[in-house]
């Protein structure tokens, strides 16, 4: 997954100003891209009927947004952005979409699905539950390294806090009211979900490493998502060196980084209203993370950093335009957490 190109705004100021769909990796953002889809029924995968609407969810401000029946275009959504589709349309249930990735192109041909109100009833009826008003369903498929669904993921492997136990589907989207696994789909439900934000936590005995991105979720709203599911106990990285793992997550681009530096710079917005720059040399990237603000990096408490609050989804979201890190999981984040933990070393 690529990134986030304006990192550790102060919350206290206004928002990144967005860059023209054809500006490139030197302006404030790094340049802005075009999202272009269709609105899709769940269960059948074809376009909706009537007219559909659309809003975002990770993205600060709103991009702009117009459609046309089923078709929607999403214009002023910034480079390396991870969001969520909002969409809604007549006798289905508002829905989030799985994490929409936009890297340094436009994306064409996007889908996001809508669940129905019938296929929702049929999933209560099924499982025997009466969902509240208030709270919110998650369906999630689990896949593999391929994006393949994979069966036999075990119910004690899933943790969301402030839902009930998981439930899953068979090949064919129907109620399995007594597996105790995914099925070949790969599909698994949780019910009452708290509304904010839900992300999968660890469990204990846990046989295989879960990753999905933080998702929204909304009261009598569906969310989408996707759980890449990795056989064994996630490993972290071990003896982080900022120069050499660290600094490389900001570089532009062009540099292989997640282009940071591109906002953070002597002349970008990063810089003006964080009073962050990332493009210098690796002792001054450091003075300015450890030594300006005692709050962007924080060993007594290293997941409160704001070099990863910032970046990531939050409930209530921050003034940050849009989100780098789609999960606690993602590689960069886990190497600014261990490096942190390892004493936040200038090595």
């Amino acid at each position: 997954m690529r990134g986030l190109l304006c990192v550790l705004i102060s919350i206290a100021t206004p928002s990144c100003v967005f860059s023209s769909a054809d500006s490139g990796d030197d302006e404030p953002l790094g340049g802005s891209r075009t999202v272009e889809g269709t609105v899709v029924d769940f269960e059948s995968g074809q376009p909706i009927s009537g007219a559909a609407s659309i809003a975002t969810s990770g993205l600060v401000p709103e991009p702009t947004v117009t459609t046309q029946g089923a078709a929607f275009t999403i214009k002023g959504v910034p480079e390396n952005s991870a969001f969520q589709i909002l969409a809604s349309a007549p006798a289905h249930r508002p829905t989030f979409s799985t994490a929409v990735i936009v890297e340094t192109d436009d994306v064409r041909e996007a889908q996001a699905a809508v669940v129905s109100d019938a296929f929702v009833t049929t999933l209560a009826t099924g499982f025997g539950v009466t969902p509240t008003a208030g709270r919110g369903i998650l369906l999630a498929r689990v896949v593999n390294d391929r994006g393949e669904p994979k069966a036999g993921v075990a119910a004690n492997n899933f943790v969301l806090a402030g839902a009930s136990p998981p439930k899953f589907l068979s090949d064919t989207k129907a109620p399995l009211p007594n597996a105790t696994a995914t099925s070949a789909s790969g599909w698994v439900v949780f019910f009452e979900v708290a509304p904010g934000v839900a992300s999968l936590g660890l469990a204990a005995n846990a046989t295989v490493t879960l990753a999905m991105p933080v998702s929204s979720i909304s009261a009598g709203a569906v969310t989408l998502a996707e759980i890449q599911a990795t056989d064994g106990v996630a490993v972290l990285p071990k003896n982080v060196s900022f120069a050499n793992q660290i600094v490389p997550i900001f570089r532009r681009l062009s540099e292989g980084g997640r282009g940071c530096s591109a906002c953070h710079s002597g002349g970008g917005i990063g810089k003006d209203l964080g009073g962050l720059m990332l493009d210098s040399g690796t002792n001054q990237v450091y003075k300015e993370l450890t030594e300006e603000d005692p709050l962007r990096v924080q060993i007594a408490a290293p997941e409160k950093s704001q070099i990863l609050t910032y970046p990531s989804r939050e409930d209530p979201p921050d003034r940050h335009p849009n989100v780098t890190f789609t999960g606690p999981l993602d590689p960069d984040y886990l190497k600014i957490l261990v490096w942190i933990k390892e004493g936040a070393k200038n090595n």
